[in-house]
């Protein structure tokens, strides 16, 4: 059985389906200047290891 292969950037609709928000709100958090992106003309790509750090950096500042 092979592993389970993560991908290594996401498109705004790959980041819809683990992230319960709406279409506006994705694209409000995408382009906030300190969310990780790579664009590409009008492609949107989001590096998962830069996303994760985003995450559990923003998390952690909402709970303290």
């Amino acid at each position: 059985m092979e592993p389970i292969k993560k991908p290594v950037l996401y498109t705004v609709s790959q980041l819809a389906e683990f992230i319960p928000l709406g279409r506006n709100s994705l694209y409000k958090l995408v382009n906030r200047s300190d969310f990780p992106k790579i664009v590409i003309g009008k492609k949107i790509l989001i590096p998962a290891e830069a996303l994760s750090k985003f995450l559990e950096i923003n998390c952690n500042n909402e709970f303290k």
